[in-house]
């Protein structure tokens, strides 16, 4: 187990703690959790200009600013109109439409308040956002007239109202936390006390945290992202921001114009909110709100108290103690099995497995992203590299059958290089070439050898591969013996 991730998982179980090591055994080198915190941070999700102009001009659009309340119909007709869009791809148009959700759902709020404000304007007024409770003050009006105070109350009270939705200053609705004693106690209601405590001990986060996010972007009917389909949101273990989920958390750092945060470390999140009823708590499997119409029910079908990963999908999942990850799969000893040397799951319908040391530790040779922590589905080759199923495609498509790290063949070539034999036999070389032999190296049996030099290609005459490099090149004597012919 030495080089995996194991012990990691030992130590977030509570079976081992950071001081002690087992009987006789050496502490982990501190390179194996560089490399693991090294990946997590130049994990990278590559999006290109196109997608990102489309949805800043589709959501811009849609929704502008300053327009009345927009009704359920008329954001259906958006939605449709995006849905039937065939210049965007699939993913475009569920980004676009949980964006147009995102903007619709904010543009009416505002619409709210604004219309609240104008009917009560020297109010303090407690605007309530599905059940959010948050203060607006006007500004100071000593000193002035009746008639101008009036105005400038309205209109500072609604500048602060507006400028809110941008900025962190709305709390959950509920905040349970564990006391020092490991029990759960609520710290915060807004059914119980409308005014924040000025300690900073009940956390503050924008409208766009706190908005529902779907998984179904265009039906709205399954909570989640368009990774995952959950209940609830991961809050940021460094900045305090809430995310659907840590894919989400990279797109949002990709994005322009957007605070640039740290990426989430999923091992480390400690409080999760439900989105059904925005109450933050400590992260379990279920809500905890008595008041919430979901209480009782799970967050997801599947969730790792570990990962913290949440999914409410049909594919099967696992964790992995020995990658210290969920993985896609039934478990290990049924559908795969860890190899130790790879430190990797492998199939165990894959009889013709090759080990290569911490082979997943590294970066796709194609788009140089990282593949332990990939989403993306991998292609072993026949050499036992790994690289994005995507990137293979791409790759093969320039006509190329050899692996760009150890220039092997990818596959079994026997069918093309029974072509190349016939191409051969049908192209004899001229006389000037018929006493000329090449120092070759096969690269895929690592021998060297020489034969009879050919325009089309030289074969190796141990293992009968095309995929040889002529190191040079012997004009022998027309009367000497040529080497046998392929």
């Amino acid at each position: 187990m030495a080089g995996t991730f194991f012990d990691r998982w030992l130590l977030m179980s509570g079976w081992m703690s950071e001081t002690s090591t087992t009987d006789g055994a050496k502490k982990r080198p501190s390179a194996s959790s560089s490399t693991c915190e090294n990946t997590d941070s130049k994990q990278k999700y590559k999006r290109t200009e196109e997608k990102t102009t489309t949805l800043r001009a589709g959501i811009s659009h849609a929704v502008p600013s300053g327009v009345s309340i927009t009704s359920q119909a008329e954001l259906e007709k958006l939605i449709r109109a995006i849905a039937t869009n065939h210049a965007l791809t699939a993913e475009q148009k569920n980004t676009t439409i949980q964006g147009l959700r995102d903007s619709v759902w904010k543009s009416n709020q505002r619409e709210k308040e604004k219309r609240l404000t104008e009917d009560q304007p020297t109010v303090v007024n407690e605007t309530r956002a599905n059940g959010r409770a948050f203060l607006c003050q006007p500004t100071s009006t000593k000193g002035i007239s009746l008639a101008s105070s009036h105005v400038t109350s309205t209109s500072s009270t609604v500048a602060a109202c507006t400028s809110s939705r941008t900025r962190r200053v709305t709390p959950p609705s509920v905040y349970f936390k564990k006391n020092e004693e490991g029990k759960l106690e609520m710290v915060w209601s807004t059914e119980t006390s409308l005014r924040l405590p000025e300690d900073g001990t009940v956390p503050l986060f924008s409208a766009a945290e706190l908005a529902p996010t779907y998984h179904d972007g265009a039906a709205g009917t399954v909570l989640g992202c368009p990774h995952y389909a959950r209940a609830c949101k991961l809050r940021h273990p460094k900045s305090g921001r809430l995310y659907t989920c840590r894919l989400c958390c990279e797109q949002e750092r990709e994005m322009p114009m957007k605070d640039q945060d740290e990426p989430l470390d999923r091992y480390a999140v400690t409080e999760v909110m439900c989105i059904k009823c925005t109450a933050l708590q400590p992260a379990e499997d279920r809500c905890i709100n008595a008041d919430c119409e979901s209480r009782g029910r799970p967050f997801a079908k599947y969730f790792c108290r570990i990962c913290h990963l949440y999914d409410d999908g049909s594919r099967p999942i696992f964790h992995c103690p020995y990658c210290n990850t969920c993985r896609l799969g039934l478990g290990l000893g049924i559908d795969f099995r860890h190899c130790m040397r790879c430190n990797a799951c492998v199939s165990l319908a894959d009889d013709a497995h090759h080990c290569i040391p911490q082979k997943l530790q590294g970066s796709c040779p194609i788009c140089r992203d990282t593949l332990f922590q990939s989403t993306e589905p991998l292609r072993g080759l026949k050499c036992g590299h790994v690289m994005h199923l995507s990137c293979f495609t791409q790759y093969r498509r320039g006509h190329a059958y050899t692996c760009p790290l150890c220039m092997r063949s990818m596959e079994d070539m026997k069918d093309y290089f029974a072509l190349l034999d016939a191409a051969v036999r049908m192209q004899p070389m001229p006389t000037a070439y018929l006493s000329t032999l090449s120092n070759i190296y096969c690269q895929d049996c690592d021998r060297t050898g020489q034969v009879q030099y050919h325009f089309v290609g030289q074969k190796c005459l141990e293992c009968g591969s095309y995929n040889t490099r002529e190191m040079g090149r012997v004009h022998n004597s027309p009367t000497s013996t040529p080497p046998p012919q392929p």
